[in-house]
């Protein structure tokens, strides 16, 4: 189930927001269920080839929202969470959308102005 996590470097979507994303879907959709025990941080980041710290703010996010449960010095696992109160994405790409409409809100640009960005960035990806 973490094999399939692979990150895309041309993406605009930055690494951590891919590895959230993953693991949200994996959570949300019950491919992984409350106790099942996940990577370390370092199995992570070294699985990905990418930064340890990259891998740690992505559990930090998850702990916070209440979706994992970590502890310093042991595994951590997926949290007592009731996966039919959690919006199921229909994909991967709505958890990307929904973090494109918070950075976007943050950044104060218009959703006019988003759609226009991402219909050209469809035309230039082909």
């Amino acid at each position: 189930m973490f094999d399939d996590l692979h990150i895309n470097e041309k993406s605009g979507v930055p690494v951590w927001v891919q590895i959230r994303n993953h693991l949200l879907f994996l959570i949300k959709s019950e491919r992984i269920k409350p106790g099942d025990v996940l990577p370390t941080v370092r199995e992570l980041a070294a699985r990905l080839g990418v930064n340890y710290n990259t891998v740690h703010k992505v559990y930090q996010d998850l702990e916070a929202d209440g979706l994992i449960c970590s502890s310093r010095g042991k595994r951590s696992f997926v949290a007592d969470v009731d996966s039919k109160k959690l919006e199921l994405p229909e994909s991967p790409v709505d958890l990307v959308i929904e973090e494109l409409v918070r950075v976007a809100q943050e950044a104060s640009i218009a959703p006019q102005d988003v759609l226009l960005r991402v219909e050209a960035r469809f035309e230039q990806m082909g």
